[in-house]
This record gives structure tokens, C-alpha cells and sequence, in this order.
């Protein structure tokens, strides 16, 4: 009997020398991930608004990117429109410790002093979709970056596909008093592709020999969808008849003057259609542009953004040159520590060309 006994305890202990020994391998793993994300660099993410279509597009694909690769670990903050939000937000990264600080940044008046504090505290810097920091910036900090789509563009593509309809349809003059009378939706005051994008689309106007009459001049509205509609509805109580043109810094503005159009009932037919130009081609923009109740929209690619700031990231982070030629990404050329992505012109004729996959990780 005391034989039995010895037998089963050996045999017991027999299999838990197994079981430790077969315990050690996920414990190895285990150390191993913990090794690899310890060793992986830090990014803080300092998003202008979470709600904002475009940003919130761009974000999933930044981070979708990031779980994949592994080489930089993102973290996100929403700045809710907000400037304090956003340099509270850009104060905790810091305090975390981050290796980059990527700024969707809103605090057009401050850009230098935030260059400044990142150098002070030893962070790489990248502007990203917002005002570009100046030369003297980039000169006083070596580790500052700019990531963006070249804005001007954008707003060439409103101006000549307006030039387009106009020449090519005498009812688009619905007042017949041989001028484009139009709305321009602005986003932020102070912010570059705002500037761009109002300005070069009424600059490609004129220089197609075309006199224009802006219809209640400076109207901001954030880039936001409710704000524009409320905008463009008081001002067709009093131009419903003028208004020739409405152009929106972005789709979701764009989306706005459609439903106060559509209220106004200014999409009936060819005589009271008021074509409207946006950019983005946000999935909503997108079938505006396919329902013909918006003529054409700029196609400012989120994942071709977050993927060129992951890829900026990447190669620091591997000590690497940021070059055209590393960068290794169509319609994206680098010019010193500035990253242009290029925009496309997106029209009833060429939808397709707009999709874009925010699960797609490859960069």
C-alpha cells in the first residue's frame, strides 16, 4: 500500500514539473510583449475634435496603423474645438513622457511658443492638418515636423469647377446681373486651409475672367455641419434669389447649405439649382456628390494623412531620413520638415476614385 502512495505522489509530482515546465513558454511570451511595447516609442495625439468626420476618420486609421506595426504606440486626446482643452491635453502628454507630440493644433496665435516648449522638453513636434509652423520655427528646432494636404490645391478645385458650370450653363446666372453671387463657409478664423481654401477658389474664379460678388462676407462656422445650415438659412431669407454659388471650407459645412437649401427648396430643378463645392469627400460628401446636390468636393485622403504621420514617425523612430523617396507613398512629396499630401478633385465622373479604408494598415 505505501508503494501505492509513493507511486501516485510521484507521479503527481512528475505532473507538475510537466505543467510548470509547460507554463513557462506563455510566461516567456508574456515578458516578451511587455519587452516589446516598453521598447516601442510614445506618441500623444492632440486631435482639434473627435466629432469632426474627417478627425475622427484619421484617428481610427492612426491607430488601426499603430496596433499593427507596433514600432510607435499612439495615444489620443480630444480637444473638443477648444484651445485650452488642447494645451491642457499637449501639458499631460509631456507629463507622460511622450517621444512625439503630433498637434491637430487650433492655437493658430501661439504656434512659435509651442515649437519652443517642445524643444524645451525634448519631444519631437509634428503640426499635423493645421497651419504649418514658420521658417524661423523650423530653423529654431530641429525636431519639428509639419504633415498636411498642400490646401491651395483644394481650393483650386472648388474655383475651377465653378468656372466650369458657370461658362458652361447661362442659368447658373440666376439673377442674370452678370456676376457669381456666392457664400463662402469658412472653418476656424486663422486657420491655413481655411485661408487657402476661400481664397484660391475665388482666386482661379477670377482669373477665368469672371466678376464675383460675395453674399455676406466673412461667415465662420467652424467646419460644422448645423452651423452652416443655420448660416446659409438666414441668408436665403434675404439673397434666395442672389445666390449663384455656395463653396464650404469642408463637406460637412457643405452638407449644411444642402439642408438649408433643400429647406429653402432651391434643388428642385435647373433654374433654382444652387451648386454647392466642398472638400474632404467624407462618405456623406461623397453621395452628395452622387445625389447631384453637391458639384464637387476635394478629396483630402484621412488614412493617406495618419498614414504619412506614422510613417514620419516610423522612420525617426528607426532612425531614419524623411525623404520623398522613403516617404514611399503616392501624391506625397517631402520638402524639408514639411510633408505635402496632394488633394484630387472628386465629381459625379469619378466617385470611385474617392474610397478609402480606415482598417487598411499598410504604410
Amino acid at each position: 500500500m505505501k508503494r501505492i502512495v509513493v507511486v501516485i505522489m510521484t507521479a503527481v509530482l512528475c505532473a507538475s514539473l510537466v505543467a510548470c515546465s509547460a507554463a513557462k513558454p506563455s510566461q516567456s511570451e508574456s515578458a516578451s510583449d511587455a519587452s516589446a511595447e516598453s521598447a516601442a516609442k510614445k506618441a500623444g495625439v492632440c486631435w482639434y475634435n473627435f466629432a469632426d468626420t474627417f478627425i475622427s476618420n484619421a484617428r481610427q486609421t492612426l491607430d488601426n496603423v499603430s496596433k499593427a506595426d507596433g514600432t510607435v504606440l499612439v495615444s489620443n486626446a480630444d480637444s473638443q474645438g477648444d484651445v485650452a482643452t488642447q494645451m491642457n491635453n499637449m501639458d499631460n502628454f509631456y507629463t507622460q513622457g511622450v517621444d512625439f507630440l503630433v498637434v491637430n493644433n487650433i492655437n493658430y496665435n501661439a504656434i512659435s511658443e509651442l515649437v519652443a516648449k517642445a524643444k524645451e522638453k525634448n519631444t519631437t513636434m509634428i503640426f499635423a492638418n493645421t497651419t504649418s509652423p514658420s521658417d524661423a520655427d523650423f530653423a529654431s528646432n530641429q525636431n519639428l515636423w509639419f504633415v498636411s494636404s498642400a490646401a491651395e490645391q483644394s481650393g483650386k478645385i472648388m474655383g475651377d469647377a465653378a468656372v466650369n458650370y458657370w461658362k458652361s450653363r447661362p442659368e447658373a446666372d440666376r439673377n442674370k446681373n452678370g456676376k457669381l453671387d456666392y457664400i463662402m463657409l469658412l472653418g476656424q478664423q486663422g486657420n491655413y486651409d481655411t485661408e487657402m481654401r476661400s481664397t484660391k477658389s475665388i482666386d482661379a474664379i477670377k482669373a477665368a475672367g469672371i466678376t464675383v460678388n460675395n453674399i455676406g462676407g466673412e461667415l465662420i462656422c467652424d467646419w460644422q455641419t448645423q452651423k452652416a445650415q443655420d448660416t446659409v438659412q438666414a441668408l436665403l431669407a434675404n439673397y434666395g434669389k442672389e445666390v449663384d454659388f455656395i463653396f464650404a471650407c469642408n463637406d460637412d459645412m457643405a452638407l449644411g447649405a444642402i439642408n438649408a437649401l433643400k429647406a429653402a427648396g432651391l434643388d428642385k430643378d435647373d433654374k433654382s439649382y444652387v451648386p454647392v463645392c466642398g472638400v474632404d469627400a467624407t462618405v456623406k460628401g461623397v453621395q452628395a456628390i452622387e445625389d447631384g446636390t453637391m458639384l464637387v468636393t476635394a478629396l483630402n485622403n484621412p488614412v493617406d494623412l495618419s498614414k504619412a504621420i506614422y510613417k514620419v514617425m516610423y522612420l525617426l523612430a528607426e532612425g531614419q531620413e524623411v525623404t520623398t523617396e522613403t516617404m514611399n507613398r503616392p501624391g506625397v512629396t517631402v520638402d524639408g520638415h514639411r510633408v505635402w499630401l496632394s488633394y484630387k478633385a472628386i465629381t459625379k465622373d469619378n466617385v470611385s476614385d474617392a474610397t478609402y479604408d480606415v482598417n487598411d494598415t499598410t504604410y
